[in-house]
């Protein structure tokens, strides 16, 4: 009994995975074939030193390119490693405090 039972509960992990393959490849033709065209583009945007465009129809980002001023293609797109964050210097200004004359005047 508990032969067939893993068997059973064997085929029907093997059949959700092979609906989800199904569904992938479906999901895949549909979007080429019907998906969206990508036809309302926002203005070029630019943050954190990166460019884009966004599609206003499903929001999916286009990277952009100032210097040749269009979209890249995917074999352009340098990917960028993350730099090492420098440490900063912060003075906390309590020097300043201590010179601090409340009778000069300020005009």
């Amino acid at each position: 009994m508990e032969a067939q039972a893993s068997t059973k509960f064997g085929s029907a992990a093997r059949d959700i995975q092979m609906k989800s393959w199904f569904k992938a490849i479906y999901d895949f033709f549909y979007e080429m074939f019907f998906g969206c065209s990508h036809g309302h583009l926002t203005r070029p945007f630019t943050l954190q030193a990166h460019s884009y465009k966004v599609c206003l129809d499903c929001g999916r980002q286009f990277p952009y390119s100032l210097d040749k001023m269009r979209m890249l293609y995917p074999w352009e797109i340098v990917k960028q490693p993350i730099e090492e964050l420098a440490p900063i210097a912060v003075e906390s200004g309590l020097a300043e405090q201590q010179n601090y004359n409340r009778t000069k005047a300020i005009a």
